[in-house]
């Protein structure tokens, strides 16, 4: 071979894996993703009718009744598989039933922070399980004309089920399932307890993510 020929290849040899480089360097950069995920969901909320008896109140004629919401969260990635989740709402009003008949109402807010584990992908799915704790803060509780009130901090916990499916690198659909134990105390304005209220809700959810 040539000088001037096998010089030519050497350069354009050099050329390519400069050129191949960059495109690999560029793709491995596209790929890395930062350790936060944003998701918005809507949710179905749907307690139960299940409280002790007391105060002329029977068991399980109570119920906080159920509501359709939207949600935002919040996820931080530990490692590809271990993550945590905040989930947030805003402020949400529901009524108060007994027997079938409408007493009052209450606000509330419940966010919600629960540890995950996020399996490998199948395909473009992603399932992951979850646990934490709920936080839910009450006020302006009215029922029973004035005469009954809710515990305004009550705390519980809850398991979750998920899964996200990758439309490409940073947005996913997502459905979501979780299940809350919590409580309130149904009290006289005075605070004393009358019966405790197990509303548990069951959340359904559905929407999207994206992760950064």
């Amino acid at each position: 071979m040539k000088p001037e020929l096998g010089g030519k290849v050497l350069f354009a040899a050099l050329v390519a894996t400069v050129v191949v480089g960059s495109m690999v360097s560029g793709v491995a950069v596209a790929e890395e993703l930062s350790p936060w995920m944003v998701r918005v969901r809507l949710l179905d909320v749907v307690t139960e009718r299940n409280n002790t008896a007391g105060g002329g109140i029977g068991a399980d004629t109570l119920k906080v009744s159920d509501q359709a919401q939207p949600e935002v969260d919040v996820t931080y990635f530990f490692t590809k598989n271990i993550a945590a989740e905040l989930v947030a709402t805003y402020p949400v009003s529901h009524s108060i039933n007994l027997s079938g008949a409408d007493i009052g109402g209450l606000k509330e807010l419940p966010p919600t922070l629960n540890l995950q584990y996020h399996f490998d992908p199948l395909g473009n799915a992603i399932p992951y399980i979850g646990a934490g704790m709920t936080y839910m803060r009450t006020w302006d509780s009215r029922a029973a004309g004035g005469a009954l009130t809710t515990s305004q901090s009550n705390w519980g916990g809850d398991l979750q089920i998920g899964m996200d499916y990758a439309i490409d690198q940073h947005w996913s659909f997502n459905v979501d399932v979780k299940k809350v134990w919590i409580s309130t105390d149904v009290q006289t304005p005075g605070g004393s307890s009358v019966v405790t209220a197990n509303i548990n809700p069951l959340l359904a959810g559905v929407g999207v993510g994206y992760h950064f």
